[in-house]
């Protein structure tokens, strides 16, 4: 039996919704993705773990600080010096904006760390594990454009054509894979991409429209015994034989991700039969507090402290939104909110969705009006010009004689 882990997306220089940590001075951002990443780490420590695959996407960043560099290499270093081979895919943020540059993960193969390889092109990795079994990784990792065609091929060609070439040159790149294949050894496609059918989650804003997307299809045949995802931040099972998985991100990014579990896969293959478990890590939590503030609230304020009062915000990212009237906007006291907030992690913000009372502008009308005189008044109160005034005037003034 080979028990391995799975993991993608760590995303290291994600700092938002945090703060300077007076100890270490790092981010505390920072600190949580790596304290989920630590727990993964430790657990293929601590429960035997064949082999760890990163799905890709390191780092936030395609260019990471020399500090986001050094907590990422003491990690893989802990995992290499016990003897865990680990497989670095590169992922989208993994490399870099112009040819020729290395990519961030670069340096592990330059250096040639034991027991750490980096697959930078589409190929098949056999691997020896400690345990004197074998096993196949077949591997696809984000390609640029510019590696799959140069700029003419895709002169003149709308995105979506481009799109659909990239994705059937990234198809073809996976079937040469297959007759490589060795049917009598276990094999896990590990990729970096987006495949049809899959839940976009925080990523959809950033993806759809620009991505390749590739079919369930490829992926979910035979010799594969388990495919290793990543790129999207859900974690989400696309098939179930074999089992297609996005492991996810490893801790929180923003608000869309706020009811997402987060974690690793840890996958188990024993005689062409695969098991896998969701493990959720200790992710730093999100919550979105909502309150609505009606006209005849004699204390807005107390309402939404009541309200927050009402859940547990220790050590979490916290936002704010009140639907209020416009004219209870004044009686909102933003200090006397952030106090009763003071044991969040941090306080994202504290929106105020106003609600603005639609003004009607009675018009008066009586019998001694005309027809004409009385549209006049009722186009003055919509604030219609006197251009068209004048000609509904005209057009009004032929019915009226009609």
């Amino acid at each position: 039996m080979i028990k391995l882990l799975h993991i993608a997306d760590i995303h290291l220089g994600m700092e938002n919704y945090g703060k300077t940590d007076p100890i270490t001075g790092l981010s505390s951002r920072l600190l949580d993705f790596l304290e989920s990443f630590d727990y993964a780490i430790d657990y293929a420590l601590e429960n035997k773990i064949d082999l760890v695959l990163f799905a890709g996407d390191a780092f936030k960043s395609r260019y990471p600080s020399p500090t986001f560099q050094r907590e990422f290499a003491k990690r893989i270093k802990k995992l290499a010096s016990s003897g865990i081979p680990t497989v670095l895919l590169v992922g989208n943020h993994d490399i870099p904006a112009s040819e020729g540059k290395a990519n961030t993960l670069d340096i592990y193969h330059t250096l040639e760390v034991e027991n750490v390889y980096v697959s930078r092109k589409p190929e098949l990795l056999t691997l020896d594990l400690k345990n004197k079994e074998k096993i196949q990784i077949a591997t696809l990792p984000w390609l640029a454009k510019s590696i799959l065609a140069s700029k003419k091929d895709y002169e003149k060609k709308t995105i979506s054509e481009i799109h659909q070439e990239m994705a059937e040159k990234l198809v073809k790149k996976v079937k040469d894979l297959i007759p490589q294949i060795d049917d009598h050894l276990p094999c896990v496609m590990l990729a970096h991409t987006t495949i049809a059918g899959a839940e976009y989650g925080s990523e959809h804003k950033v993806y759809v429209g620009s991505d390749v997307v590739l079919p369930l299809n490829i992926f979910a045949q035979e010799p594969f015994d388990y495919v290793a995802l990543g790129h999207l931040h859900k974690f989400q099972i696309l098939n179930q034989n074999p089992p297609v998985v996005y492991s996810g991100s490893i801790d929180r990014v923003d608000f869309s991700e706020e009811k997402e579990d987060k974690g690793f896969i840890v996958v188990e293959i024993s005689n062409k039969n695969t098991k896998y478990q969701f493990i959720p890590v200790p992710a730093r939590k999100f919550l979105t507090i909502r309150v609505k503030v009606n006209e005849e609230d004699s204390e807005p304020t107390q309402k939404v402290i009541s309200q927050i009062e009402k859940n547990k915000i220790e050590d979490r990212v916290i936002r704010i939104i009140i639907e209020v009237p416009e004219s209870q906007v004044e009686k909102l006291h933003d200090h006397e909110i952030r106090k009763v907030l003071s044991q969040a992690h941090f306080i994202a913000a504290i929106n105020k969705e106003v609600i603005k009372k639609e003004r009607d502008k009675k018009v008066l009308y009586t019998e001694e009006l005309s027809v004409i005189e009385a549209l006049e008044r009722y186009w003055q109160s919509k604030g219609i010009s006197q251009k068209r005034m004048k000609r509904l005037k005209d057009y009004a003034e032929k019915l009226t004689k009609e």
